[in-house]
């Protein structure tokens, strides 16, 4: 997946994480490099409990996990919501900036190249490891404040399903 920064608000619907998501793994599934996985002893039928879902020599590893999905469960107080409601505050305030770095770069990389009567290339700002570090970070910031976001519409919903009428 190739990913940019959007030019559009913030969307409601969650997005696939990031290309450079934190790898989570467990303790179990840990496979020192240049040795095999290691083996489960055989049943008392002498087969291995899966051995006709997984291949032999072959062990289950986890998909990798961005950080704030595990950082930012489901709001169970509304302490905690207002938590969340801070860190997105504070975050939203870092994309906008950031957003108007990378729009502001985009458009110094297009208009020389319009004024040319070229088409745009892009390709001096796919090299710029400072831009292409903004894109990302924008990128990540987006995902991320959808999440959050996300949560705290759930909460909000759940208390507003759950209240009592008289």
């Amino acid at each position: 997946l190739r990913w940019s920064c959007s030019l559009t608000p913030l969307p409601c619907v969650p997005k696939a994480p990031p290309a450079r998501a934190r790898h989570v793994v467990f303790e179990d599934e840990v496979v020192p490099s240049g040795r095999p996985p290691r083996r489960v002893p055989p049943t008392e039928e002498g087969k291995k409990p899966w051995a006709r879902s997984v291949p032999p020599g072959l062990a289950p590893w986890s998909r990798a996990v961005p950080d704030y999905v595990v950082k930012y469960p489901a709001i169970r107080s509304p302490r905690q919501r207002e938590g969340y409601k801070g860190v997105f505050q504070d975050q939203l305030a870092e994309y906008t900036e950031l957003l108007g770095e990378v729009r502001a770069a985009r458009r110094g990389l297009r208009e020389p190249e319009t004024a040319m009567g070229r088409q745009p290339r892009h390709a001096a700002g796919r090299t710029d490891s400072a831009f292409l570090e903004k894109q990302q970070r924008c990128e990540y910031l987006k995902q991320k404040l959808t999440h959050i976001k996300a949560r705290i519409q759930e909460y909000d919903r759940d208390a507003r399903d759950s209240a009592v009428y008289f």
